[in-house]
């Protein structure tokens, strides 16, 4: 999402420029903060409220595994989580650092009680997809330049998406999400129904960047996304037709590049880098 943002931003000034150093040196301050230590904090906080729950579903995990205390696991989170905002200082905008709050924010109220959106059906897939995606890309494209509509918009269409492949990644926890009473959107609608659900959300935002592509006049970049929409078809019938963890997986190998290659293509539309 980083490059996508930065890519987003445009190549004018103000804008991205790969060739200067500087922004370079940017864009990597900017990954530190969103990566390893905003999205860091994001999946520690995580493991250590959801540790009982981990202890069924992947007690490989170190809080389950005993690789970590409770203590070490509360100081690590409460690290990055301070690192990340002390970062978001660097940059000397108050956006950047406001994002970096949101995203922070977010966490938090996605795994600890009593909010823990991730108990609710409908709200934990979408804060994840819009805190990991969303708020990331408007961050890294304010380093660079001020926010202009489309950016926005397909950046909220691309968070969207994710949502979409994260409510499908619930597959593989359902057995334990149930035991604890999460209310997962697989443990309420059934396998098969929240598979149905994911597809619809993740396609349908493929089909929305495609028809923005078309409106944009970028004919290619539509024709494009058509076929990376296309080619994992029939995967996703395999999946629902059998929704075992192989399937998921072979889904993921087959889905997910393509994935990426139109959140990194829809970024450079927005940037007028194609012009």
């Amino acid at each position: 999402m980083c490059l996508c943002g930065a890519f987003a931003a445009g190549r004018l000034n103000p804008g991205f420029h790969p060739s200067d150093p500087h922004d370079l040196g940017l864009l990597a301050l900017g990954m530190l903060m969103t990566g390893p230590l905003g999205t860091g904090f994001s999946q520690s906080i995580n493991d250590y409220f959801d540790r009982d729950l981990d202890a069924i579903n992947d007690p490989s995990r170190p809080i389950p595994a005993g690789e970590v205390t409770l203590r070490e696991a509360r100081w690590n989170w409460i690290g990055l989580g301070l690192a990340t905002l002390l970062i978001s200082l660097v940059f000397g905008k108050w956006e950047v650092t406001l994002l970096a709050l949101i995203g922070i924010l977010m966490a938090v109220a996605y795994s600890v009680p009593p909010i823990k959106l991730k108990k609710h059906v409908w709200l934990g897939a979408p804060s994840v997809g819009l805190g990991y995606v969303f708020v990331t890309w408007l961050a890294i494209h304010l380093i660079f330049a001020p926010l202009t509509s489309p950016s926005v918009v397909v950046a909220l269409i691309n968070g969207v998406m994710v949502a979409g492949i994260l409510y499908l990644n619930d597959i593989k926890s359902v057995e334990g999400d149930r035991l604890h009473g999460l209310k997962s959107l697989t443990v309420t609608l059934g396998v098969r129904r929240a598979v149905l659900v994911s597809y619809v959300i993740i396609n349908g935002s493929q089909v929305l960047l495609m028809i923005l592509a078309l409106l944009w006049g970028y004919k290619w970049v539509a024709f494009s996304i058509l076929i990376m929409l296309i080619v994992p078809v029939y995967s996703q019938i395999k999946l629902y037709r059998e929704p075992s963890h192989k399937n998921f997986m072979r889904y993921n190998l087959v889905g997910n590049p393509f994935v990426s290659l139109i959140q990194i293509i829809s970024a450079v539309v927005v940037g007028g880098w194609l012009m």
